[in-house]
């Protein structure tokens, strides 16, 4: 947990930020393993619907607190947004998508990135929950 925050609740400044831009954000019950869930992003990709995907992945879980590491979440998300369901399913049994997801965490590590979000401004690292603020005052600051 991050300062603020308790096992119910997220820290007030990110519940002030999601308010202002109209989320929900509640502190989910379950972290889950969300390979998964980035391989249905990879198939998601393919079908330009990467993006919708995303969305409707991250509303479930921040306002209903989903696993999304389940495969009955993911088909839920798949179907609200127009997947072909029998068509993931199968891609997600084969770990077809795995090694290139895997691929791209290894990647990530390697750049020290490990949490999410984490903005790379002129090679400075803004790690998780970064106000406004202080992501304009990067970039004003990159751009000088």
């Amino acid at each position: 947990m991050f300062d603020g925050e308790t096992e119910t609740d997220l820290a007030p400044a990110m519940q002030e930020r999601a308010r202002g831009v109209g989320l929900v954000m509640k502190r989910p019950s379950v972290a889950p393993n969300t390979s998964l869930a980035h391989q249905a992003t990879a198939y998601a990709k393919e079908k330009g619907l990467d993006n919708e995907f995303h969305h409707a992945a991250a509303k479930l879980y921040w306002e209903t607190g989903a696993n999304l590491g389940e495969m009955a979440t993911l088909q839920q998300v798949s179907q609200e947004v127009g997947l072909d369901w029998g068509e993931l399913e199968g891609r997600l049994q084969s770990g077809y998508y795995l090694p290139n997801v895997t691929s791209d965490y290894d990647d990530a590590k390697a750049q020290d990135v490990g949490v999410v979000p984490t903005y790379i401004v002129n090679g400075e690292y803004l790690k998780g929950d970064v106000s406004l603020e202080d992501l304009q005052a990067a970039i004003r600051k990159a751009s000088a």
